[in-house]
């Protein structure tokens, strides 16, 4: 170590020496030469020295501003998870405004978590009690349609099953009223899992797919006209010779299960068929409008085939 800063001053000795001789070189020499010599330290170092200078400062300041850009581009970026967060958070509020607005008495609102401690996944723990009036056997419902049903209820809490939990059964309807059943989880794998499944239907009774289902009101639990989902597909195997059974697509996400609404005993007595009326009558369209299109591309398709029939003969005969 000792040695090496030795070597060190002793270069640095040498070149400050070297400077100062050329310095007073430069001091004696006449202008002309002078001038000469100092145009190619200019040029040959100085100049160097200072484009190596110039570029450093650009590539310093680039870095800078690709720094800030990307800074900017961040906090953009969580903004924008941050606003789409807020506008769904701000949807659901006032889908629930309106929902509370249309059943207008008899309802507790609450917020709704999974209940890990249950030991159940499908089990709610609700912020709402017997001391705001939550009852056992109350329907718990949202914006969207049927959640589930109180289970258990506690001074300021309460528990609810939501409708994939294995014990739930809701007595259901066509919104038309021309299918009955029971409605109860769809014991599937996959995605099928988070099925719902209409048992019971009458043999007779053919659902076409997309049909919005509604509770039917029996049973004394779940008030009629609660939408429940819409009816996927029929369920191969499970069909007999007296009923007939569908998959039903269900109106509430497991995912969207945030803020819900307990209906109170009375205000399901009382009915709340004209609540989920609108969505209810929205899908019904869009069964129609399928049917429709469905029905048009087939008399397209029958008046194509009699065409090709009646042009098979003509060509025939212009055989030689």
């Amino acid at each position: 170590m000792s040695r090496a800063s030795r070597g060190d001053s002793r270069a640095d000795t040498v070149l400050a020496i070297a400077c100062a001789l050329v310095a007073l070189l430069l001091l004696i020499l006449p202008p002309t030469p002078r001038d000469r010599v100092a145009a190619a330290i200019r040029g040959n170092l100085i100049g160097p020295l200072a484009m190596l200078q110039t570029r450093a400062l650009q590539t310093g300041r680039a870095l800078a501003v690709q720094d800030s850009l990307q800074l900017v581009h961040d906090s953009v970026a969580i903004r924008a998870q941050r606003l789409a967060a807020v506008e769904a958070e701000n949807t659901r509020l006032r889908e629930l405004l309106g929902l509370g607005r249309a059943l207008q008495w008899g309802f507790v609102p609450a917020e709704a978590l999974v209940d890990r401690g249950a030991g159940d996944e499908h089990t709610l723990l609700l912020s709402a009690g017997a001391t705001q009036g939550v009852q056992r056997l109350s329907a718990v419902v949202n914006a969207e349609g049927l959640v589930g049903l109180v289970q258990a209820v506690d001074a300021r809490t309460s528990v609810a099953i939501a409708w994939p939990h294995p014990d739930f059964r809701v007595s259901a309807t066509t919104a038309d009223g021309a299918a009955v059943g029971i409605v109860s989880a769809h014991e599937g794998e996959g995605a099928d899992r988070w099925l719902l499944e209409l048992n019971g239907v009458p043999y007779r009774s053919s659902i076409a797919l997309g049909t919005p289902v509604v509770s039917s009101g029996l049973g004394g639990v779940f008030p009629r006209g609660v939408l429940i989902g819409t009816v996927v597909r029929a369920l191969r195997g499970e069909s007999t010779g007296w009923s007939r059974s569908y998959l039903v697509r269900p109106a509430v996400r497991p995912s969207e299960l945030h803020s819900v609404m307990v209906l109170l005993p009375e205000r399901s007595a009382e009915g709340v068929e004209s609540v989920w009326r609108a969505r209810v009558e929205a899908l019904e369209r869009r069964v129609r409008a399928a049917g429709d299109s469905l029905a048009a591309r087939a008399a397209a398709d029958s008046s194509r085939l009699a065409a090709d029939s009646a042009t098979r003969p003509d060509s025939a005969r212009t055989r030689p």
